[in-house]
């Protein structure tokens, strides 16, 4: 999945395709963070089953229109999702659509909730579109009664499965996770449907569990069987369970004669009437996909639901992508701060963890970590492309040796002080408060790297403080070689680092697919981020002023004021 975000505080626009390493450079105030910020908004929040979260454990953002660029009323988000096979349509179209959100900030001021929402395919053909405006206030009244305990917020739908969609019919959200259509339904023409398909569903060989609860639900079987006056008996004995009995069976409706069988099925279709509502959701069991009340989807199932289910198929389908991919992006994402804890003899000892800060956004946790999962197997490459298979604690090891900052890593179990670490230099167990600052900020950006799992976006804000210039290079062979099964995005301010990896493209260790460097700058008022193209000789395709050139140009001044002293003799 791809990233791209719009005016989002300082921020114009700017697109991440997320390869291996993306490098984002600029001068300081320039933005770039707030790059960061956005995709650590959507991390914190996604798996929560509610609103965006302004102020959390990765970011604080303060209120949801502090986020939206002046001047602006909504921040734009795109993503490029795969939607997959399981999407058949006539004309087939491409596996891959682009979702485009806007968020507003609500009426009340309280939350960042969607305002408009659509998928795109790739010939810009809309297959679905959804809005805020034109909404029925008593509409939107109702489905918020109908989903109490759930802080949702809806978009009236006005496109699906690239057709116009049917009037009252509304889209809603946790967060920015879709997670069901409602529609309005006549009372008169649900009540016909239910006829037919109650009488479709009996007339198949096997009862569904699920027609069979709905039936249930609307018309209680042991109540209608007395009203009947047919005798009731416990078949399975005193060992049936309650709630078992009570549901229809075959049997159930065999015994019942013509005009009570058509009885039936008139109270069953005249009590769904009265619902005018019909809730359907991209994880309806149809699609194979499990229904999670209070986290991606929430359903109401039956035979009306099933029916406009296999209807609109096509749109959910995309929805259900969507919400998928959301919530395997946002869980994948891990963060490290760019100010580090400054070196310590021993370390607190932590029993709760974000699982989006491996080591604590300051590297707090590091010794924690190596302590805890000493003896975890790491497979990792070292910085010769090589494949490599040691302990935690080895492979941060190794890699040190190649920083020049140790050749072995001993962790101490303090107990209730904390834990402390220890780097072999020069054949000396040392402490990080003998060995200077470089190691106490390299440490935790290698454990966090090597720890996380396969799969993970790694987010990381000035890995190169306090480094030496060398170490600042070695730090692009980390990157680009050391977890090719993790994508990293590494915000710097190191000539040393870019540096480094234009030479691994030239001397082709690495393709300029596998990187992207993209440079933050300010243009009227706003920042603009964009991406400098690498060739295979390691160049980029422009060089924009205040990208790395200061050196450059002391350089150039240098040799015309050594010009200038000569020609005065």
């Amino acid at each position: 999945m791809t990233w791209s975000v719009a005016d989002f505080k300082s921020l114009g626009g700017a697109h991440l395709r997320l390869p291996h390493l993306t490098v984002l450079a600029g001068a300081n105030s320039s933005g770039k963070s707030s790059v960061l910020q956005s995709i650590l908004l959507l991390a914190q929040s996604v798996n929560r089953g509610g609103p965006l979260i302004m102020n959390g454990p990765l970011v604080r953002l303060g209120e949801p229109s502090d986020v939206v660029r002046d001047g602006q009323s909504a921040v734009e988000l795109r993503f490029d999702v795969q939607v997959g096979p399981s999407v058949v349509s006539e004309p087939p179209r491409s596996p891959h659509v682009e979702v485009v959100m806007s968020l507003t900030p609500s009426r009340d001021g309280s939350a960042l909730i969607p305002s408009s929402f659509e998928v795109v395919d790739p010939e810009q053909n809309l297959i679905f579109s959804a809005t805020s405006e034109r909404m029925k206030g008593a509409d939107i009244e109702a489905l918020t009664q109908r989903q109490a305990g759930f802080d949702m917020s809806f978009l009236r739908v006005t496109m699906l499965d690239s057709r116009r969609a049917p009037n009252r019919m509304y889209v809603g959200f946790l967060g920015v996770t879709p997670v069901l259509l409602a529609r309005h339904v006549d009372p008169r023409v649900v009540a016909q449907q239910m006829r037919v398909l109650v009488g479709e569903a009996l007339a198949q060989e096997r009862l569904t569990y699920e027609f069979v609860q709905e039936i249930t639900q609307l018309v209680p079987k042991l109540k209608f069987l007395r009203e009947m006056g047919i005798h009731v008996s416990n078949t399975d004995g005193a060992s049936a369970r309650p709630a078992i009995a009570a549901l229809w069976t075959r049997r159930d409706f065999a015994s019942l004669s013509d005009e009570q069988l058509a009885e039936l099925v008139s109270r069953v279709a005249d009590k769904r009437a009265r619902n005018e509502w019909a809730v359907i959701g991209p994880g309806f069991g149809y699609l194979g996909l499990p229904n999670r009340i209070g986290r991606r989807f929430y359903l109401e199932g039956g035979l009306i639901e099933s029916h406009l289910g296999e209807e609109y198929v096509l749109s959910l389908q995309h929805l259900s992508a969507f919400s998928s991919a959301l919530e395997e992006f946002g869980g994948s994402i891990r963060y490290l701060g760019p100010l580090r804890e400054e070196p310590r003899v021993v370390q607190g000892a932590w029993d709760e963890r974000v699982q989006a800060l491996p080591v604590g956004i300051r590297g707090e946790l590091t010794a924690e970590i190596l302590t805890r999962e000493k003896d975890r197997l790491i497979a990792f490459r070292d910085w010769e492309d090589q494949p490599v298979q040691a302990t935690l604690p080895d492979a941060v090891a190794l890699w040190c040796e190649y920083f020049g900052m140790g050749d072995k890593i001993k962790v101490l179990d303090l107990g209730k002080l904390g834990r402390g670490v220890n780097l072999r230099v020069d054949g000396a167990d040392r402490d990080l408060t003998m060995i200077g600052v470089g190691a106490s900020q390299l440490l935790p950006i290698l454990v966090a790297c090597l720890a996380v799992e396969p799969n993970s976006v790694v987010l990381i804000e000035q890995p190169e403080l306090h480094l030496h210039p060398s170490v600042q290079s070695r730090l692009a062979d980390f990157f680009l070689f050391a977890r090719p099964d993790v994508q990293f995005v590494v915000e710097t301010h190191s000539e040393y680092l870019i540096t480094r990896l234009r030479r691994r493209i030239a001397e082709a260790r690495v393709t300029p697919i596998q990187a992207q460097v993209l440079f933050a700058e300010r243009s009227s008022g706003a920042t603009m981020v964009r991406s400098l193209e690498l060739d295979e000789g390691g160049d980029f395709d422009e060089w924009p002023d205040g990208f790395f050139d200061a050196q450059e140009d002391d350089t150039r001044h240098i040799v015309r004021a050594v010009a200038a002293r000569l020609a005065k003799g």
